[in-house]
């Protein structure tokens, strides 16, 4: 397994615990390629949320005062099924989605 793919594993995995953590079901594809890296369900409202997983990356900027983040654009068949990236931070365990949950 390569070093991108190890990260992106474990970044699914932290993914998963704040998921169950915030008391949603977590579902995972069985297809290892597809837009959809998590499926949450939340266990008393039912909310759907599909999710891909990212490993969050900040861009340091000469010219700017604050760090900034790499934002990833949705594929189409992302952006048709409602997908939100989840940006997680591999050291912090942080979780950052896009567009955020309401």
């Amino acid at each position: 397994m390569a070093k991108h793919q190890f990260h992106g594993r474990i970044c699914e995995t932290i993914l998963t615990e704040y998921f169950l953590r915030l008391n949603y079901y977590v579902y995972t594809p069985l297809a290892a390629n597809g837009p959809i890296d998590l499926i949450a369900v939340h266990k008393v409202t039912h909310k759907t949320i599909l999710l891909d997983a990212k490993k969050d990356r900040i861009r340091l900027q000469k010219n700017r005062v604050s760090p900034t983040r790499v934002h990833r654009t949705r594929s189409e068949v992302q952006k048709k099924l409602g997908v939100r990236i989840a940006y997680v931070d591999f050291d912090t365990r942080e979780v950052y989605i896009v567009p955020p949950i309401k």
